[in-house]
């Protein structure tokens, strides 16, 4: 799904009343008959349950619909949480274990969703991003490490919520759940395959990040080498760093065309800077082979090339 489609899954899920399919279920049976008030509770209690559920999924589809630009999305997780909760409350008044472990099941995806769109929601997301983004630019990569490893280990539980709520939904009996007037689950799965593109373009800008930094890890140690004359190895880490803005180029090729418009404004940016970058580091190897070689004249202006080159990244 590319940054186009995104927003295509807002509008409002289909809900259905409440009371429809249900109400026979309360009131009597089909053919009219009273049923026993036990009964007739637990019926209301399902009701009630569903239709906190089907709450908790309509503010859930509010927030999906921002997240065509999630660094400005505004999301609150206390009103779909309350919801889901009350529902849960609900569930265990009801004995139908059937009925009550498939509510239960679909309120375990609502909560998933919850968790992931409130990683990328994210306030710290967005500015980190930012602070990444010009700290790369300018070879000083000294708080990026930390930084990114801070929203790994948020993005990796993102992925873990993310697929459970996948393997629940397509495990979920939807015909019983939509004779209790459950929401259109179709609209559920089209909004988690929102949320999981979105997901995926931060994972990849993340690990795009992660080979800008190896590359410039490569590059000072290959400016290391060079200046204490060691040219060869010099140039294996300039051939390294090369290769690790090479990987980053690729990666934020395709984030800059298929990310939400929030985020393809970075991986725009990245890509301008590892493509210079990349370019750099690749002058910076043929200048150390050359040095190597005693070709003054050859080293000095592949030196010369590189620099430009690294001034170009910074003007990203």
């Amino acid at each position: 799904m590319n940054r186009r489609q995104y927003l295509s899954t807002a509008g409002g899920l289909a809900v259905v009343s409440s009371l429809a399919g249900c109400l026979g279920d309360v009131l009597g049976s089909e053919d009219g008959e009273q049923l026993p008030d036990d009964h007739r509770d637990e019926a209301r209690a399902i009701n009630r349950a569903v239709g906190k559920l089907n709450k908790a999924a309509i503010s859930i589809e509010g927030a999906e619909s921002g997240l065509e630009n999630p660094t400005e999305a505004d999301f609150s997780a206390d009103e779909p949480r309350s919801f889901i909760d009350a529902a849960r409350s609900e569930l265990e008044s009801v004995e139908d274990s059937a009925i009550a472990a498939e509510l239960a099941s679909y309120a375990d995806v609502l909560e998933a969703m919850i968790a992931v769109l409130e990683t990328l929601t994210d306030d710290s997301l967005a500015a980190d991003v930012e602070a990444i983004s010009g700290e790369m630019a300018g070879g000083d990569t000294s708080t990026v490490e930390d930084t990114l490893e801070t929203h790994r280990e948020s993005i990796d539980g993102a992925r873990e919520n993310y697929d459970g709520a996948v393997a629940t939904l397509e495990n979920l009996d939807r015909d019983r759940l939509e004779e209790h007037s459950v929401v259109d689950l179709d609209r559920v799965e089209s909004g988690i395959e929102t949320i999981g593109n979105v997901l995926g373009s931060v994972e990849s800008i993340l690990s795009g990040y992660d080979s800008m930094l190896a590359g410039h890890e490569s590059l000072g140690e290959g400016e290391e080498r060079f200046d204490g004359g060691e040219y060869e190895r010099a140039a294996t880490a300039f051939e390294s760093a090369a290769d690790s803005f090479g990987d980053a180029t690729e990666t934020f090729a395709g984030e800059a065309s298929d990310a939400p418009s929030g985020l393809a404004e970075y991986a725009e940016t990245a890509h301008c800077q590892s493509g210079h970058l990349e370019t750099a580091a690749t002058e910076f190897a043929e200048g150390a082979t050359a040095a190597d070689n005693a070709n003054i004249a050859d080293a000095q202006q592949s030196q010369s090339d590189g620099e430009d080159a690294l001034e170009a990244a910074e003007n990203c």
